[in-house]
């Protein structure tokens, strides 16, 4: 225990076993050692053992001195007590302690149950356990301590405050606790310092702190820089960048007007515009997932399909609900329209080639998937690069959704940071459509020719066909 200001410090520190938190909860500091209030001091329902080291003297608790040791009982009038001092082996006499000198000091409490003795030792750090106690007193604490008990620690102060330190402690509820290794124990903070020294302190770590968070800010900000740095491809090298904001895009299209509109599909709206750096005039596509296009909350019964023939998942034509995994599946579709060269549906080709997903599965089942690919590149391409990219359009293509790639995984498989995995062999996990949706498409007037592809605008849904 250490005064604040002078000589005299808090009330004073206590040792509690106590069967509930809610009786030292509605204490009193002072006098009452943050224990007991007015009310239930002094109650045998209290089951409240303490070992008090009291620095105040308080006459209506029948203190001794300002210095003392004391055994509580359900009340702060202790049935035994001492003026605080250890037993001196070497003098064979007792010396005197004062519990606010700021030293560290050890104090033991033991209880033989058969002898139904409680021995209270007081010493300071620098010497052992001292072999004669300070307090001794014969008591049955059976009736005290219940079967479910709380251990812990409680200090007041008053007008005079002060700080109470408990460096450690060590309990066992049958036989010895285990010792305190001294030299282990964190040392008592300095006292004595001058405001002018706490001012400086507080300047120091303020601007320490301030300086961390420039570093973290400054280094956050250059990561972040680089995460987010285009990647330059090869023959951008060659021929120089060929990127535009979509600042200066949102400006040379005016803002994505609709006069500026040339086209919409199920995918995204064509804008025309003039850069305004070279006056050269452009077309930008505007193009978005369905699950952001379409609207989630909407009721099943009424929400209606929007997208392009051929880039719709199956769950998509039966749900008409638009989500992160149908939009994969519209990616899967448009990188084998890449690789293959053709539309996802032509119904003018031969049957096992109307659906390009099938036919791809069928070129890898017969173990020649690059005869999918696009006969216009006529074989001038990286097979590795070919054959990866007609197996992820496959695997995005899944009929269902959970088998489908994440985005991100889709990014590690064309980064090569991931293997692709083995595609599955059954020829059901990949496909557009059921079988009645099938039918409503190959019913499209045969006019949407090889270059484009019928799409389902949000007010005409193929739901309404009653599938």
């Amino acid at each position: 225990m250490v005064p604040k200001e002078s000589k005299y410090g808090g009330h004073g520190l206590t040792i509690i076993i106590t069967p509930s938190f809610e009786l030292v909860t509605y204490a009193i500091f002072k006098d009452f050692l943050g224990l007991f209030n007015a009310s239930n001091n002094g109650l045998s329902t209290n089951h409240l053992l303490a070992i008090e080291l009291d620095t105040v003297v308080s006459p209506e608790f029948q203190d001794i001195d300002d210095n003392h040791v004391g055994i509580d009982v359900n009340n702060l009038e202790s049935i035994e007590s001492a003026t605080a001092a250890y037993f001196s082996d070497q003098d064979g006499k007792n010396i005197s302690m004062d519990l606010e000198s700021g030293d560290s000091m050890h104090l033991w409490t033991d209880y033989d149950d058969t002898e139904k003795l409680l021995n209270v030792t007081l010493a300071p750090t620098s010497i052992p356990k001292p072999n004669r106690p300070l307090l001794s007193t014969h008591i049955d604490l059976s009736p005290i301590l219940l079967e479910s008990m709380y251990i812990g620690f409680s200090a007041a102060t008053g007008v005079v405050t002060g700080d109470h330190y408990i460096l450690g402690w060590s309990f066992n509820k049958s036989g010895q606790s285990q010792s305190l290794d001294v030299s282990k124990l964190p040392p008592l903070p300095r006292q004595g310092k001058t405001k002018e020294k706490t001012r400086l302190l507080i300047m120091i770590l303020v601007i320490a702190v301030m300086l961390v968070l420039i570093t973290i800010s400054g280094a956050a900000y250059v990561l972040r820089r680089k995460k987010f740095e285009e990647i330059r491809e090869d023959w951008e090298r060659e021929y120089g960048p060929q990127r535009f904001t979509y600042k200066n895009l949102y400006r040379a299209t005016k803002g994505f007007l609709d006069k500026e509109l040339l086209g919409a599909g199920g995918f995204g709206k064509v804008y025309r515009g003039i850069l305004p750096s070279s006056n050269v005039k452009i077309a930008v596509k505007k193009e978005i997932g369905l699950a952001k296009l379409c609207n989630h909350g909407s009721n099943p019964q009424t929400t209606h399909v929007a997208g392009t023939v051929g880039y719709l998942a199956p769950e998509l034509t039966r749900t008409g609900r638009a989500t992160t995994c149908t939009d994969v599946f519209a990616f899967g579709a448009f990188i084998l329209e890449v690789a293959c060269g053709r539309r996802p549906i032509e119904p003018e080709l031969l049957p096992e080639e109307v659906i390009l997903v099938d036919w791809v599965f069928e070129c890898w089942r017969k173990r020649a998937i690059l005869d999918a690919s696009d006969p216009r590149l006529d074989g001038d391409y990286v097979e590795e690069e070919m054959e990866l990219v007609l197996k992820l359009g496959l695997l995005c293509s899944h009929s269902m959704p959970a088998s489908r790639p994440s985005m991100r995984q889709v990014m590690q498989f064309l980064d090569g940071n991931v293997d692709l995995p083995e595609l599955p062999h059954d020829s059901a996990c990949f496909g557009y459509f059921t079988r009645e949706v099938s039918e409503i498409y190959l019913s499209i007037p045969s006019s949407f020719g090889r270059g484009s592809a019928p799409s389902f605008p949000t007010t005409d849904s193929i739901l309404k066909s009653g599938h």
